[in-house]
């Protein structure tokens, strides 16, 4: 199994997910031997006339790989397959389980981009049903359905699904749950313990966490469906690179601690935007008064550095942006510096001008909120 190959690393599953994270970027250990993984660039190996080799070729797998899908598994709590991208993931998730004829669920505030999919299976013969709302439909939706696909928290909205409950529902319809978790990374929330049968991360976002890499991956516990997703990777030719491989690793080492700066620099910020008379709409998943509050406090980990408000208006937002010195206009979100969107300008998502989604970083608390602030005030 591809998955314990960084278990040798020196870092037993049942210790705490900041062990986990800080020994999986060590090699696995060896007399005098280094002490950082090096990435394996190699593509072509020598033919093994035995048949025992456990690598052959780099776009069938590589050693950078298995090194990361190591990290992954052990953080995810099962068998982690990488991809070339976010989309690459779930792209692979959804065209190797569902076929012509079968039913795919997806929630109607699923990332936009996987709706995108979903439209053009419906084009070659998948039977797509859309929720609006994922429990109360979600019972005869799922009525015949190979495969439901939700998003919780949901990006950019922040909404919350019920994750418990939703799985309860689709195995007892004897289909398959598949949780996009890139907003919350495996820090903030587990969805293989909770139920689901198949977790897809943007690993561009918290994973990697510094703005310069593209990957993705996918987690399930089914040896079956790890094989059918490693072989569709192998045959597509998804497997990415083994230097982002190696850059992913590495960011992995701090992961935890970026995490919680993230999610101590938004645990301020609402508390702070929370006072504050012109700002309407703000979403947060810790914050008690968030309207998915109450679940999110069941499934999650932590809150994660991910929030959503609304300001007065558009140029309000832009001169509250404008005014900032550390939040800076940009896509994405989970890097070291703190991000906004401003939501509005996407034209697939319908909100009011006027709402922001800001990714905290890992700047100083007492800086980010004196700077935000300063941004309010400025911008009235």
């Amino acid at each position: 199994m591809r998955n314990a190959v960084a278990v040798t690393a020196g870092c037993p599953p049942e210790l705490g997910m900041g062990t986990v994270c800080a020994h999986y970027t060590t090699a696995v250990p060896a007399e005098a031997g280094p002490l950082v993984h090096s990435p394996s660039f190699s593509t072509a190996y020598h033919q093994d006339l035995d048949d025992v080799a456990p690598t052959r070729y780099g776009r069938w797998g590589h050693e950078s790989a298995d090194f990361l899908e190591g990290a992954l598994g052990a953080l995810d709590g099962g068998l982690s397959i990488v991809f070339n991208s976010g989309m690459s993931a779930i792209s692979a998730t959804l065209l190797s389980l569902v076929r012509s004829g079968e039913v795919l669920v997806v929630a109607h505030d699923t990332y936009y981009e996987t709706r995108q999919i979903a439209d053009q299976l419906r084009e070659r013969g998948v039977c797509i049903r859309v929720l609006t709302d994922v429990v109360r439909q979600l019972p005869e939706a799922v009525d015949g359905a190979r495969l439901v696909l939700l998003e919780s928290p949901t990006n950019p909205l922040m909404s919350i699904h019920d994750l418990r409950e939703c799985a309860r529902l689709v195995h007892d319809a004897g289909a398959l749950l598949a949780v996009d978790n890139s907003v919350s990374s495996p820090l903030g929330q587990r969805p293989l313990d909770l139920g689901a049968d198949v977790v897809v991360t943007s690993d561009a976002k918290i994973v990697g966490g510094h703005n310069d890499l593209i990957l993705g991956h996918v987690t399930v516990r089914d040896p079956e469906l790890d094989s059918l997703l490693r072989d569709w990777r192998h045959l597509h030719g998804s497997i990415p690179s083994a230097f982002d491989c190696w850059l992913a690793q590495r960011s992995i080492g701090s992961l935890e601690m970026r995490v919680e700066r993230q999610t101590a620099n938004a645990t301020a910020l609402t508390e702070i935007l929370a006072r504050r008379d012109e700002v309407t709409d703000l979403r947060w998943p810790g914050w008690t008064g968030d309207p998915g509050y109450a679940i999110a406090s069941r499934q999650m980990i932590r809150g994660g550095g991910l929030l959503a408000f609304r300001l007065p208006g558009r140029e309000h937002l832009h001169r509250f942006l404008r005014a900032s010195r550390l939040i800076t206009p940009a896509t994405s979100y989970g890097g070291l510096q703190s991000m906004a969107n401003d939501i509005a300008t996407w034209p697939h998502i319908k909100v009011p001008p006027g709402y922001v989604r800001i990714s905290c970083g890992c700047e100083t608390t007492a800086d980010l909120v004196q700077d935000v602030l300063h941004a309010l005030d400025t911008a009235l």
